[in-house]
């Protein structure tokens, strides 16, 4: 019995043959348009995973900075911790600091610091959110520096300063960075100038050296507020903070005692010409002494080379509250001249050479720890009426 379905054509070897070479003709173009799809798609993944790292790239920003230098002075007594002994850890440090965009508007920046004072450890310096809002306003909440003077956010940034060491008289008084809180900045843009008031609030707890010691200090309720006016040629600053103090050491200094900080400050920066100057008064009420600072900058730069001269004074206002005790050394009187420059070496790495005339103690110990311990011990004023201070200095950012 035949099936309906009976093929009535003959298979033979040239049929197929033929039916292969049909089938081959047709699978070739087909396979290499599956290769050139699959070669388009790792193209566009490569430009994706491009694309993607760029943009992880742009949202984070590194820069740093180093600074070291060589001191040594013709005596013990002690200006900015300088001895006849030769130095190189006092003004050494490197930093370095990250911007991490978290949108458009909104940022975190962390600052980590190692000085060679302090055997080189690792301190978060800065660490704090800001949010910049369309209005000209900005927020931000942290650990943030200090904003008591005109170099305080480049305080340890030595790039950023034409000295060699920004000048003690001012700087000096207030021994403590940076402290935990929050501020609220609003700028105001003016023609050919602009404003920014800036209030801050927080806390801190630190050391700092006294009379040969560690001491602790708090700082408890900061409340402060910063005015600068620029015209991008002429800056003016001016600000107030408030706080509870509470100082260590042996006697302690003060417990929880009223605190305030009143500084001005200016700046004349025209390309060639640099002037700046600072004028601030601490009151701490205790033993801490009350004092009253001040110094002036003139430089002219010539090509890549900025010529400097620094005056600073400073004296304390209560000296009464200490007499007949140990702690009248604290009790300061002291003026200062500096002479120095500043050689631009590349567009990232300066040198500083600076001298320091240091004199005019008056009966006081100047402020200078040599004068301090040995009045400690017995003699007093102590040993040094002056002292000389010299200073090379390299610092580099990137």
């Amino acid at each position: 019995m035949y099936s309906v379905y009976r093929s009535t054509a003959r298979f033979t070897p040239r049929f197929a043959f033929s039916a292969l070479a049909l089938t081959a003709t047709l699978s070739f173009p087909t396979m290499a348009d599956d290769s050139q799809r699959i070669d388009q798609l790792e193209q566009r993944l490569d430009s994706m995973q491009k694309q993607m790292t760029e943009s992880s790239l742009e949202k984070v920003r590194l820069n740093g900075f180093f600074s070291t230098g060589y001191t040594r002075a013709n005596n013990d007594a002690g200006y900015d911790e300088a001895t006849e002994q030769s130095d190189l850890e006092t003004l050494s440090l490197f930093g370095l600091q990250s911007t991490f965009s978290l949108s458009r508007n909104t940022d975190a920046v962390l600052q980590l610091v190692s000085r060679g004072s302090e055997d080189w450890d690792t301190e978060l310096e800065w660490g704090y959110l800001r949010h910049q809002f369309s209005n000209g306003s900005e927020l931000r909440a942290g650990k943030m520096r200090l904003p008591l003077f005109m170099e305080s956010e480049t305080l340890e940034i030595g790039y950023g300063q034409p000295w060699a060491r920004p000048p003690e008289a001012v700087y000096d008084p207030v021994p403590v960075r940076s402290y935990l809180g929050a501020d609220a900045a609003y700028t105001i843009n003016l023609s050919g100038s602009s404003i920014q008031t800036r209030a801050f609030a927080g806390h801190l707890d630190d050391d700092a050296a006294s009379l040969g010691q560690t001491v602790n200090v708090e700082l408890r309720n900061i409340t402060g507020l910063t005015a600068n006016w620029t015209n991008y040629l002429w800056t003016f600053r001016g600000v107030y903070a408030h706080a509870e103090a509470t100082i260590g050491g042996t006697p302690p200094l003060g417990d929880e005692e009223k605190t305030e900080f009143m500084g001005l400050g200016l700046s004349y920066d025209d390309g060639s010409w640099l002037l700046m100057s600072e004028l601030t008064r601490v009151e701490v009420d205790g033993f801490y002494q009350d004092t009253d600072s001040a110094y002036i900058t003139l430089g002219y730069r010539v090509t890549e080379v900025t010529p400097y001269v620094t005056a600073s004074w400073v004296e304390s206002q209560d000296n009464y509250e200490r007499d007949g005790t140990p702690l009248e050394v604290l009790d300061v009187r002291r003026q200062a001249y500096s002479l120095g420059f500043r050689w631009d070496m590349t567009t990232s790495v300066a040198m500083k050479v600076d001298w320091t005339h240091a004199r005019g103690f008056g009966k006081t110990t100047g402020g200078l720890i040599g004068n301090q311990l040995d009045a400690l011990a017995g003699n007093p004023g102590g040993r040094f009426d002056s002292t000389d201070v010299y200073t090379v200095r390299l610092d580099a950012a990137f």
